[in-house]
């Protein structure tokens, strides 16, 4: 992902996964939780081996990583459309075998 890609999504996610401080702690910044996200989905790397590069805990990981997973479906929702019907998806199948010279098996 390049950078201005990047940012674009932080811009879209942010009211989604922005959180108050207390005054206990500071909350984790949307650009902490959007970048260690991306990083787990890209890596596949454990929660634990994370918290070393994100400074944050395996627990606080586990609730942020589907926080804001379900944020990026849900800011990105106007930008991609889903089937609703199967004749939408055979469409599509249709058009993703003509661009790439794929055969239709069925």
């Amino acid at each position: 992902m390049d950078e201005k890609t990047y940012f674009d999504l932080l811009r879209i996610v942010t009211p989604l996964i922005t959180k108050q401080d207390t005054k206990m702690r500071e909350a984790i910044t949307p650009h902490e939780k959007l970048t260690a996200t991306l990083r787990y989905l890209s890596t596949g790397r454990t929660m634990e081996d994370l918290k070393f590069s994100t400074r944050i805990s395996p627990q606080t990981l586990g609730r942020i990583i589907p926080e804001t997973c379900s944020a990026i479906v849900k800011a990105l929702n106007d930008y991609c459309k889903v089937p609703n019907t199967a004749e939408e998806w055979k469409q599509i199948a249709q058009e993703y075998g003509k661009k790439n010279g794929i055969s239709p098996t069925a």
